[in-house]
């Protein structure tokens, strides 16, 4: 079983790769036990981002498409 430290240390990367990879943030909208499978998270883990999905999942979408334009932006300045 992983720590509170490692967990918090994966999901960050799970989230950065929503923020760097469009495709990625969508399939895990859209089912997040076969797009979060190569991670191999806990029910815990998981139940986060099926949460995500449920409750918020347009408002993380619009936050992940934000964040990557404003990436793109600042990185063609």
């Amino acid at each position: 079983m992983r720590s509170y430290a490692e967990s918090c240390h994966l999901i960050d990367e799970i989230v950065g790769r929503c923020v760097r990879d469009g495709e990625f943030a969508a399939a895990i909208l859209k089912d997040p036990e076969s797009a979060l499978a190569e991670y191999e998270l806990t029910n815990d883990e998981l139940d986060d981002f099926k949460a995500l999905k449920q409750r918020h999942g347009q408002e993380a979408a619009e936050g992940w498409a934000a964040m990557r334009d404003a990436i793109r932006t600042k990185s063609s300045d």
